[in-house]
């Protein structure tokens, strides 16, 4: 584990059936491994601890998981709900006064980036931001778990949610926040 996030829980939603991609993408090759094991990998080398969000092929993943230290896979029987409903889930999970949401299909993040954003001036919400644009990790504050919580998830979204709380933005130097892969060519 390196220094800077450490003391953050880390949810990974990895729950949904990737419809876009016409491929179940979790568990596509990816630098040597998979999407999902870069993606939780990174996580765990910078976070307390990663909350892997499962549904759709669930024991899949847990199996994938099963004896890595430090990766807690819950199971979102909800997952058909959307990508909140297994934030949701996660969220009743994490332990810390902060926590970062990691997309599953995002492995080209890096351990600094959860760094730059856990060293970043307090607030509710704090997101890497590349050209414009607000990317990912981001950085909840405990505070916004309720409201997470209490959102219905088919009719209201992340953003929204983070939208109401005061928020940080952390100026990133590439595209690795905003990259992920929706299509076979993403990968390239």
């Amino acid at each position: 584990m390196e220094p800077g996030a450490r003391e953050i829980d880390c949810v990974v939603p990895a729950a949904g059936r990737s419809e876009r991609m016409g491929r179940w993408k979790p568990i596509l090759p990816f630098a040597g491994s998979t999407i999902i094991e870069t993606v939780v990998g990174t996580a765990l080398r910078a976070c307390a601890r990663v909350i892997l969000v499962v549904g759709h092929r669930g024991p899949e993943l847990t199996a994938l998981f099963r004896g890595v230290g430090g990766v807690f896979v819950v199971d979102n029987p909800r997952w058909e709900h959307g990508m909140l409903s297994s934030l949701q889930r996660g969220a009743e999970h994490v332990r810390t006064r902060r926590f970062f949401v990691a997309l599953g299909d995002m492995p080209w993040v890096g351990v600094d980036a959860y760094q730059a954003l856990a060293g970043a001036p307090a607030a509710d919400v704090v997101f890497p931001v590349f050209d414009g644009i607000r990317g990912h990790p981001v950085l909840f504050h405990e505070r916004v778990k309720d409201a997470l919580r209490a959102a219905d998830p088919r009719e209201a979204s992340m953003r929204g949610i983070a939208a109401r709380f005061s928020a940080a933005e952390v100026a990133w130097g590439d595209r690795s926040i905003l990259r992920d892969i929706d299509t076979m060519e993403d990968l390239g």
